[in-house]
């Protein structure tokens, strides 16, 4: 169910000079699926050995291997956190990003996003400059998908219902959408400890965290309560 859409920003000039050049820093960090897929079209053939390409989680990264096949060969691989919580933070704790000094890094992503790791990389003597490629605005909840997810909750007292949740404003809109009733008895399901907090405030009390991914989605309906 759908929450928002991704409008590319790369036919921007500013925004092509910049991935027309990152021969010039010594690592992208790709901080989304969404950042990958608007921006790859725009970064140079082949990938600069010189720079080293960094990415905030499993899912991030896969979408880079489709895209760039074997773009960046086995001795030059994205660096990815090691495990999760998947996030910018967890990326940080990986070297060189412990001791970024003298770094030239630029950070690939959305028009919003969060700042304090940036501004952490700063004050460690990194230089970084960030590229906004692609913008989000909100879509319409799709009615049939919204009457079934309530027809869902409802049904909870004799069957599982399993909700997986991807963003914060896919909790935001789905939770306004839906009625509070029900949510109590369905499995509310997080790829991050924050999304999980939001659920939990949203009324979806049985709200936890999963790994990113398919594996970590069948493992959490496997392991999940009976009604």
């Amino acid at each position: 169910m759908p929450v928002r859409r991704l409008l590319p920003l790369t036919d921007e000039p500013a925004v092509r000079q910049v991935l027309g050049q990152i021969s010039r820093f010594d690592w992208v960090i790709f901080c989304s699926p969404g950042s990958v897929q608007s921006a790859w079209a725009a970064v140079p053939r082949p990938w600069p050995t010189s720079t080293g390409v960094a990415v905030v989680g499993p899912g991030t990264g896969a979408v880079l291997q489709a895209l760039a096949g074997d773009s960046f060969g086995p001795s030059h691989p994205p660096l990815s956190p090691r495990q999760p919580p998947f996030d910018a933070a967890a990326l940080m704790r990986e070297a060189p990003f412990v001791r970024p000094k003298g770094l030239r890094i630029l950070v690939v992503r959305g028009e919003t996003g969060r700042e304090d790791w940036i501004e952490s990389l700063r004050a460690a003597g990194a230089e970084v400059e960030r590229v906004a490629v692609h913008r989000s605005e909100p879509t319409a909840l799709p009615a049939a998908a919204v009457t079934l997810a309530r027809r869902w909750l409802e049904e909870g007292a004799v069957r599982p219902v399993f909700c997986l949740f991807t963003a914060g404003d896919a909790i935001e809109g789905l939770s306004a959408a839906l009625p509070m009733a029900g949510r109590d008895r369905a499995c509310a399901l997080a790829v991050h400890p924050r999304l999980a907090l939001a659920l939990h405030k949203c009324g979806w009390l049985r709200a936890g965290v999963i790994e990113p991914g398919e594996t970590g989605l069948l493992a959490a309906i496997e392991s999940g309560p009976t009604p």
